[in-house]
């Protein structure tokens, strides 16, 4: 028995020996000549946490100490929520700037709003009209984990004009990990919580190479979301909040990584305009993330000059032949800073600093690689946003496209549908509809009203559905065909007191249910519908929309 009992303790010390010889090692010097006075001041700070005002573990007092212990300046707050909610005005607490946001669920995954109003109905539904409402609320909003394993929260809709993305995401990482190393990451936590979470990251390849790929195109801006909780997260339906409170910690979180705002000067101390000027960094693209658990400090200068004119991190410059960009930063031993554009690395350097003459238009950003960063493929140690090298305008003015009617739906018979405990009326004159409804009140039991009108297919052929939109109040209506077995895709557009000409296309009509079936023959809808339900109103709701001058339609031939 004292032989078996010594082997044991000797596997177990050997073991310990092993995890502690192998423990995820501590942040790693970075040198370099760059400093705080050549790179513009960058202040650090944490971006996509949750507190307990939705499905976090702290409140915001307790988390602001704990960016403040991890040496943040700033935190922006993104509870859940449906945007209706009027963000509390920036404050400090613990010295550490507080920024509320609110993080918005779509049918395409999550949307960050950042600096938005308060919307007058609830936002939700198709990303691309969440995206719309965002930016007519006056806030800039951003495409969630779009690396999540789990489809509910995964980002999809990459065709919608969405402002900034998550390149990274810490909830994300976690989830591919193989069950192994998840076994071990307790240990590593107790002795280095901020370099054991940092040692789940790697390079999110394709969430990366979406956004290279869409900034060749237009402006976007990349952040790395810590989806802080203060805890490992249970959904709603398990009937408890939080698996194992604290772990990850808020502090361990805000240690592992962050984000630095270049403002150019240190915050101020006033917390209106140093939300203001941390806001404006990131709309701007003046805003690069740091893997702080890999090495530090991260310093990163990023110019291109082109004709005496100047342009950093963010901005857009026209190309010409002489533009010369470049990118200076501090850099672990061993590692290399890299100059990408449209995609493609055509620099890199061990030396912290590149000067490149790119030979066309295209977007070119910086990123700095550790040799020791965890990973496979290992995740950048600094990611920096694009310049974007301009081509000049050549299209000429007066190309939008022309449309003409190919079927007038002014002589449609409306009635209305609705569940068994709302109101609504559907009345009919000079060829519009005026739908009056009100929505049961109390618990939300899938209530809707809806004016419908029968169709005769097969319809001649159309690519779009144009009419006339006017309600008491602003407000989101779903159009929507459905077909004779039921089936029904939808858009939802944005309706307010004045009267608004209103084109659907085709193309952004999304199927109404689960999965993703193939698109139909749209001349054999059987029938359209506009409808007013729980996804842009809360019950109660009441009201009245009224569409005229309605006609299927398609662009016309020049």
């Amino acid at each position: 028995m004292r032989k078996v009992f010594v082997v044991a303790a000797a596997i177990l010390a050997a073991v310990l020996v092993f995890l502690l010889v192998t423990l995820p090692p501590q942040p790693r010097p970075a040198t370099g000549a760059l400093d705080d006075a050549q790179a513009g001041v960058s202040v650090a700070g944490a971006y996509h946490v949750h507190s307990t005002v939705s499905d976090g573990a702290g409140d915001r007092e307790e988390i602001a100490r704990a960016a403040a212990r991890a040496g943040l300046k700033f935190v922006i707050f993104t509870d859940h929520g449906d945007g209706t909610r009027t963000p509390e005005p920036p404050r400090y607490a613990h010295g550490v700037l507080c920024v509320d946001a609110v993080e918005i669920s779509t049918n395409g995954g999550h949307y960050v709003a950042l600096d938005m109003r308060p919307a007058s109905y609830p936002l939700g539904g198709e990303a691309a009209s969440v995206i719309e409402d965002v930016r007519r609320l006056g806030g800039f909003g951003i495409a969630a984990h779009p690396s999540s394993t789990n489809e509910q929260l995964g980002w999809s809709d990459w065709n919608a004009l969405f402002d900034g993305v998550e390149w990274l995401n810490a909830d994300s990482e976690w989830r591919d990990e193989p069950a192994v190393r998840l076994l071990r990451l307790p240990f590593d936590y107790l002795i280095r919580p901020a370099s054991a979470l940092t040692s789940l990251l790697d390079r999110p390849a394709a969430a990366i190479a979406r956004w290279d790929a869409l900034s060749s195109r237009r402006p976007i801006v990349a952040l790395a979301g810590h989806d802080a909780h203060g805890g490992i997260a249970r959904s709603a339906e398990s009937g408890w909040r939080f698996a194992l409170p604290g772990i990850p910690s808020y502090e361990a979180s805000f240690r592992a990584f962050s984000l630095r705002v270049i403002a150019g000067a240190p915050l101020s101390g006033s917390p209106a305009a140093d939300a203001r000027l941390v806001l404006d960094g990131i709309r701007r693209g003046r805003v690069f993330s740091a893997i702080d658990a890999i090495a530090g400090p991260a310093r990163l200068e990023f110019t291109a000059t082109a004709g005496g004119v100047s342009a950093q991190m963010g901005d857009a410059l026209p190309f010409d032949r002489g533009v010369e960009v470049v990118a200076r930063s501090t850099i672990p031993e061993g590692g290399s800073l890299v100059l990408i554009c449209d995609g493609h690395e055509i620099a890199a350097s061990p030396s912290g600093e590149i000067r490149s003459r790119p030979d066309g238009p295209m977007a070119c950003r910086p990123e700095v690689r550790a040799p020791h960063a965890p990973g496979d493929p290992p995740v950048p140690w600094v990611v920096g946003n694009a310049i974007h090298l301009l081509a000049a305008v050549t299209e000429p003015v007066g190309t939008e496209p022309l449309y003409e009617t190919t079927l007038p739906l002014d002589h449609l018979d409306w009635a209305v549908e609705k569940d068994a405990g709302s109101q609504g009326s559907a009345a009919t004159e000079a060829g519009a509809v005026t739908m009056e409804y009100q929505l049961r009140p109390g618990s939300r039991v899938s209530q809707y009203v809806a004016a419908a009108a029968t169709l005769a297919p097969p319809v001649p052929p159309y690519d779009r559905i144009l009419f006339t939109a006017q309600s008491g109040a602003s407000m989101r209506v779903s159009v929507q065909l459905r077909f004779g077995g039921g089936e029904r895709w939808v858009h939802s557009v944005y309706v307010e007191p004045d009267a608004r000409r209103v084109i659907v296309p085709l193309s952004s009509l999304v199927f109404a249910g689960r999965g993703a079936p193939a698109r139909p023959d749209f001349r054999n809808a059987a029938s359209i519908l506009f409808v007013v339900d729980l996804t842009n109103a809360r019950p109660g709701t009441s009201g009245r929309v009224r569409i005229s001058d309605l006609s299927f339609g398609r662009e016309a031939v020049r």
